[in-house]
């Protein structure tokens, strides 16, 4: 299910800065918490920007990749 919003966001400054204010709804949406990474993209025209959530990588996942590396560090090595 895809939820849509729509509405106005105000531009504003912070510091050298620039940024766009969420609603509290928006956050809660976006499962955002400060700190939390996005992409942004700007449309040719500069008239929309996107941004998406950045996918975090699980410590799990960043354990097997680390012990895949380790494993293979001649490989690795060969590859650069």
């Amino acid at each position: 299910m895809m939820i849509e919003l729509t509405g106005n966001s105000k531009f504003f400054r912070v510091g050298n800065s620039f940024g766009l204010r969420l609603t509290k709804k928006d956050k809660e949406i976006l499962n955002a918490t400060p700190g939390d990474e996005f992409e942004k993209i700007i449309s040719p025209d500069g008239q929309s920007v996107t941004f998406r959530k950045k996918q975090t990588v699980s410590p799990q996942t960043q354990k097997m990749i680390a012990e895949l590396f380790n494993e293979n560090q001649e490989l690795m090595k060969r590859l650069k």
